[in-house]
């Protein structure tokens, strides 16, 4: 069994060694298990750059902080990458939507898209998505014009860090989850008069909960080009199976599980983060990024059992 780098298009550019492994230099390209009679796809595996913060006894918000964390688990070998999550809390103009408390903003420090840019490159951290502030779907949602430029705003500011980072895919919260009415289609159409401006990077809307009037997660993101598929609002909504027909516009899955022992586990679910785990990457074939975005208080729990559990998700995929 040999194991390669493959490009986007099939084995394009591939340069063989001596051991025979091949040698490419994008840290978002795919990993290929080639034996005499199939090629498997291992997908990479991603962490969310927000949650994990906690196991340097850091704030979700605190970005120097998180780097050390992130560079701290990139020395173990259990991911290929990360999902850098862009804060409201960093922004200078205003604090953030989602949260009342104000007090997390007065404390932050602020970080212009350049400055985000340059200390990951100085750390040299693989970046494989990059997630815009969540309270982008709220600016978007609003009445007010001015609210819905700086939406677009930080549309283009994610997508640039995005695109500056290398990083294929840049997830976005699309619409205010609390709202019960607001026009879809104006949203939709200032969405795409950005994206349509930045074609390395796929913009991806991901199935966060919504209050519109009959409509859930899945309706919303099903005509989107690309999509992220995060489990535990599937879950919420019991629509994991309704993402079985779109699955090749899905290009990120957030693995939402709490962190129990040495596994990861999904609670108040009618299905299990191992058995969403292979549905999707076994049954329904999907080859594309995967995000583990651990849950619950991450203070007390051990670094190495996270470690083990993060390896779980490697071995679980080449055994198959």
């Amino acid at each position: 069994m040999i194991a390669i780098v493959c490009s986007c298009r099939p084995c394009m550019g591939l340069k063989p060694s001596v051991s025979g492994y091949a040698v490419v230099e994008s840290a978002s390209e795919q990993t290929f298990i080639v034996t005499r009679r199939s090629i498997l796809v291992a997908n990479l595996i991603s962490a969310s750059s927000a949650p994990i913060a906690g196991f340097g006894d850091k704030e979700y918000y605190d970005l120097v902080g998180t780097i050390q964390v992130m560079s701290r688990i990139f020395r173990e070998s259990v991911v290929d990458g990360f999902e850098l999550q862009l804060e409201p809390e960093w922004d200078a103009e205003n604090p953030p939507l989602t949260d009342a408390d104000w007090a997390d903003w007065t404390k932050t420090p602020k970080y212009a898209a350049e400055e985000i840019v340059g200390l990951l490159r100085k750390e040299g951290l693989p970046i494989l998505s990059v997630h815009a502030s969540r309270d982008v779907g709220n600016y978007l949602c609003s009445e007010r014009e001015r609210d819905r430029e700086k939406g677009k705003r930080i549309i283009d500011d994610s997508l640039s860090i995005a695109e500056s980072l290398g990083a294929e895919v840049c997830v976005f919260h699309l619409w205010d989850t609390w709202k019960t009415d607001f026009n879809m289609h104006r949203v939709e159409k200032s969405f795409l008069e950005v994206t349509n401006q930045f074609s390395r990077v796929k913009a991806s809307v991901e199935n966060i909960p919504t209050h519109l009037k009959g409509c859930t997660p899945f309706g919303l993101v099903k005509s989107f080009d690309y999509v992220t598929l995060d489990l535990r609002w599937a879950a919420l909504y019991d629509e994991l199976d309704a993402f079985e027909p779109i699955i090749g516009n899905v290009v990120n899955v957030h693995l939402r599980g709490c962190l129990k022992e040495d596994r990861w586990f999904m609670e108040r679910s009618k299905f299990g983060f191992y058995e969403a785990l292979d549905r999707i990457r076994n049954t329904w074939k999907y080859a594309g990024l995967l995000t583990l975005e651990p849950e619950g208080k991450i203070e007390g729990l051990s670094f190495e059992s996270f470690l083990k559990a993060t390896r779980s998700l490697r071995k679980r995929g080449s055994s198959k």
